[in-house]
């Protein structure tokens, strides 16, 4: 099965009528576009002539899995554009995890269609190659993720603020609230540097290595928790396991509420699985910096639902924002424009774009939510 017969079944079941809509005034804007997703489907691994076999190996491949998740965010994100009288055009490129496929396959797209703007990669693997696509092209480029690639291209938006960016303003938030409570750093070896740049923002800040005591985690903690005054816990590794010991423990470490306090700046997915007890993380108040706000923000989610049979997730969530961003680029508006403002209201945008250039002419988005867990509930408590 061709690649644009396999999005046509994917498109066709997004073209039911949305109803039942409670949104903001419609914005004024028109116009008509062609934008490419450059994403890992990867469809040359999977089997078409197998409908069980291809299932298996699609649940089973989490970069297919994130793309198509994406692209259904981008798709609901198209459909509502359109009832404004906005026409996207989507062009799916499959870059296969493959700089040269995908540059190919973007070039024969672009040969036979307009494209005015370009969404992804997902990976750095393949960054280099259609950073160069759209330099040569002067098609701007929109990083849907966090991307570490060096690379110089004036046409290039970095989508999602840095880590750098983020553990600041958490940093910085937690500075503003700190009343002289004990501050704990636990980190890892990888994570040293920033354990140390904390320590200074903490007169009388204690660390811990989780790597080094790691067979005594439980009682180098329990050592270092003050059992009458209030303690303030800051997380730095990107480990799974030590982030779900570190949860546990001072979860049991719990003598009244608000006596310990769990911060994590660095933006990972440590914390986030199904390992972890959420009940633990709510009564450790966790704080933490995000690129979105989270789900239960999110406005057209039971438009999304009527599409696809599930509610969306973080990466639909970021496919349909792209979409929404890529249009307020195009149209010619900012986010900081009254009419831009408006437009995201309408949209139900959740990620901030705050958008700044760096000093190689990028457009890189310093835009961050501070969220906390309160009772079981994700609360935006800054931004």
């Amino acid at each position: 099965m061709k690649l644009k017969q396999f999005f046509c079944v994917l498109a066709f079941v997004s073209m039911f009528t949305l109803q039942g809509q409670n949104v903001p005034a419609k914005p004024q804007i028109k116009g008509s576009w062609g934008i490419a997703f450059a994403l890992p489907f990867r469809t040359d691994k999977m089997d078409f002539i197998d409908p069980a076999l291809g299932q298996k190996i699609l649940e089973a491949r989490n970069d297919t899995k994130s793309s198509l998740s994406f692209y259904s965010g981008a798709l609901l994100a198209i459909k509502r554009l359109d009832s404004l009288g906005v026409k996207v055009h989507p062009y799916p490129v499959d870059t296969q995890l493959n700089g040269s496929v995908a540059q190919s396959e973007l070039e024969a797209l672009y040969a036979v269609n307009d494209i005015d703007f370009l969404i992804g990669p997902l990976s750095d693997r393949v960054l280099p190659a259609l950073s160069s696509w759209s330099a040569q092209r002067k098609t701007p480029i929109f990083l849907p993720s966090i991307s570490d690639a060096q690379q110089v291209n004036n046409q290039m938006i970095q989508g999602v603020a840095k880590n750098e960016t983020l553990r600041k303003q958490l940093l910085d938030y937690a500075k503003r609230e700190w009343k002289g409570q004990r501050v704990t750093i636990i980190h890892d070896s990888e994570e040293f540097a920033q354990a140390q740049s904390i320590i200074q923002r903490f007169p009388n800040a204690q660390k811990v290595d989780a790597t080094a005591n790691s067979n005594r985690l439980l009682e180098v903690l329990t050592q270092k928790m003050d059992t009458v005054n209030s303690n303030w816990v800051f997380v730095e590794t990107a480990n799974l396991k030590t982030a779900s010991s570190v949860a546990s423990i001072l979860s049991s470490q719990l003598r009244f509420s608000g006596h310990i306090r769990l911060w994590s700046p660095l933006y990972t997915n440590a914390f986030d699985n199904e390992v972890i007890d959420f009940k633990q993380l709510s009564d450790l108040n966790y704080t933490t910096s995000a690129v979105q706000e989270p789900l239960t923000f999110v406005s057209w989610g039971s438009q999304y639902f009527a599409e696809w049979a599930k509610y969306p997730d973080k990466i639909a969530v970021r496919g349909y924002d792209s979409v929404m961003f890529a249009v307020l680029q195009l149209s010619g508006l900012t986010t900081s424009s009254p009419e831009g403002q408006k437009f995201f209201e309408w949209a139900g945008v959740t990620h901030p774009f705050t958008m700044v250039q760096d000093p190689r002419g990028h457009q890189v988005n310093q835009g961050f939510v501070l969220i906390s867990l309160k009772d079981m509930e994700w609360q935006v408590i800054g931004r």
